[in-house]
């Protein structure tokens, strides 16, 4: 609650916080389920596919790193919708105004490496729009080349399914590379932003999309509408879908700049706990962040962590940091593996007959399926 409240009468501060925890939980006029009172699974770089493995060797030369970290392949978004109850995706997004800017003329020849490009991916390139892939040096295969052809995707599965609990689809902004005298990416100002939101609305109307003021509504702050009067019902969202800014720092600041509670904006974005904006927020470490994200989590907000990373946990066959991240409460949990890789380990992460969602154990606790 705002800082003020301290100056308040106990019984007055008693009654406004028990408001806001009732508000945090079920709807006052009918008991429904509201969206932070559900837990789903989530893909990491949802879009990503591994390079074949002669390539993965060959850059494990360049950086040793390299070629446990980026061997993962996830179906289609279609697939992984339909078949594994993923309901959050994350996609990074270069810019690309005119077309063109990340098509690869030649091999980079880095260790004999060939980075040639599938021919339908380099004509998908060629188009104006924002570009979805991992790094275009040296790990540059997608499902997907591009936000359009994925949020059209998306959209296709939706009205196909019209009932589903709402989908978050977390957007990273890239504008650099970590490979030395690569071609260095088109750099976001606040109109890139701005043609990102302009990109969503041609595929998807507002009205089925979750925005910063569907929630507010006419509360003053963002912040104290999760608060007081909580997120939507999950029936009220049933077909719609969220998008969240996954960046922080410049990119971040530059979102929210003249719109500090997300005025007029498409996307959440994850900020400090007291600001105007606060409503969600991206703590990827289940384990060293745990109390955090309980406490977060108890107080009304929505929280996305990660399961796993660079595929360690499941070369170890290691689901502490699994188990911590269901444990936690977090709404969103994103993964590599939300099926085995079976020459790597038996290690997953879903629920039980691939649920697209569960009872979040910790805003209702006690119960474990919907």
């Amino acid at each position: 609650m705002p800082q003020v409240m301290g100056s308040l009468a106990p019984g007055l501060l008693f009654i406004l916080l028990l408001r806001a925890a009732v508000a945090s939980v079920y709807s006052e006029e009918t008991g429904e389920l509201r969206l932070n009172q559900l837990q789903f699974i989530g893909t990491h770089n949802s879009y990503h596919v591994a390079l074949p493995k002669s390539a993965l060797r060959k850059l494990g030369r360049i950086n040793r790193n390299w070629e446990d970290t980026l061997d993962y392949t996830h179906r289609s978004l279609t697939d992984q919708l339909e078949d594994l109850g993923i309901r959050h995706f994350e996609l990074d997004l270069f810019a690309d105004p005119k077309g063109g800017h990340l098509l690869k003329k030649g091999a980079l020849g880095l260790l004999g490496l060939s980075t040639a490009q599938p021919e339908n991916f380099r004509k998908a390139l060629t188009i104006p729009g924002f570009k979805i892939l991992h790094e275009p040096s040296v790990d540059y295969l997608s499902t997907t080349p591009s936000l359009i052809s994925a949020l059209k995707e998306i959209k296709a599965w939706s009205l196909s399914n019209p009932s589903h609990p709402p989908l978050f689809i977390l957007l990273e902004m890239k504008e650099n590379s970590p490979v030395p005298f690569a071609k260095k990416p088109i750099s976001f100002t606040r109109k890139t932003l701005e043609a990102v939101e302009t990109e969503i609305l041609t595929v998807f109307k507002t009205n089925k999309i979750i925005t910063p003021d569907s929630v507010r509504g006419k509360t003053q702050t963002l912040r104290q509408a999760v608060r007081e009067k909580g997120w939507p019902t999950l029936e009220a969202s049933r077909g719609k879908v969220m998008f969240g800014l996954d960046n922080s720092g410049k990119i971040r600041d530059l979102y929210l700049k003249g719109n500090p509670s997300l005025e007029g904006r498409l996307l959440f974005a994850s900020v400090g706990e007291n600001d105007p904006a606060a409503a969600w927020f991206k703590l990827n470490d289940p384990i060293g962040d745990f109390a955090r994200i309980q406490r977060l989590v108890r107080a009304g907000f929505m929280v996305r962590t990660r399961a796993d990373s660079d595929t360690r946990e499941a070369r170890m066959n290691d689901t502490r940091r699994r188990d911590r991240a269901l444990a936690s409460g977090a709404q969103f949990i994103s993964t590599d593996f939300p099926e085995p890789k079976q020459d790597i380990s038996n290690y997953s992460v879903r629920f039980q007959k691939a649920a697209p969602y569960r009872h979040n154990p910790v805003s209702q606790a006690g119960k474990d399926r919907p």
